[in-house]
């Protein structure tokens, strides 16, 4: 039964589509420089150290796939459609039994729209690393729309004790 409370399994998603092709103007345009993104919580709440690592991993993952963050660079706006966070005492006590964290989130530039999104159940990682996946996530979406070589950020995981996996 203590396994079962500590193991769960985590997923992250994205929608965008670009097997139609990508706008070769948007593409140029993005390539020349993104701004940071604006956020709208759309009611949730959500924490100021949840927002920060959504942009920490936003800026670190542009930056990784060599594209740039400009003050006047292209906009993007990072809307929150579904918020959960388990308290840490919770996800760590009862795992996967006090539900999952949750970041679902619609990202909006130059008129293109996706949404991306990350779950856990486990009781090693909580909201810290969904905010980051999501934020990940969104940069790489932008990457994809300037058709730009995607590059994986490596984050510094919690690892579970020996013998025991986050699976």
């Amino acid at each position: 039964m203590l396994v079962l409370a500590l193991t769960g399994c985590a997923s992250t998603s994205s929608t965008l589509d670009t097997s139609h092709g990508v706008d070769p103007a948007l593409a140029a345009t993005l390539k020349q420089g993104i701004a940071l993104p604006t956020m709208d919580l759309n009611g949730h709440e959500v924490s100021a150290d949840v927002k920060s690592e959504i942009l920490d991993a936003f800026k670190l993952q542009v930056e990784k796939n060599g594209m740039a963050i400009s003050p006047s660079g292209v906009p993007v706006k990072i809307t929150v459609e579904e918020y959960s966070a388990r308290s840490t005492a919770a996800r760590l006590v009862f795992g996967y039994l006090s539900g999952s964290d949750h970041i679902k989130a619609r990202v909006d530039v130059s008129g293109k729209t996706y949404s991306v999104e990350d779950t856990a159940r486990t009781s090693i990682n909580g909201i810290g690393l969904i905010a980051e996946n999501v934020g990940s996530e969104a940069a790489n979406g932008l990457a994809r729309l300037a058709e730009v070589q995607v590059n994986t950020i490596q984050i510094q995981r919690v690892q579970p004790p020996p013998g025991m996996t986050t699976r």
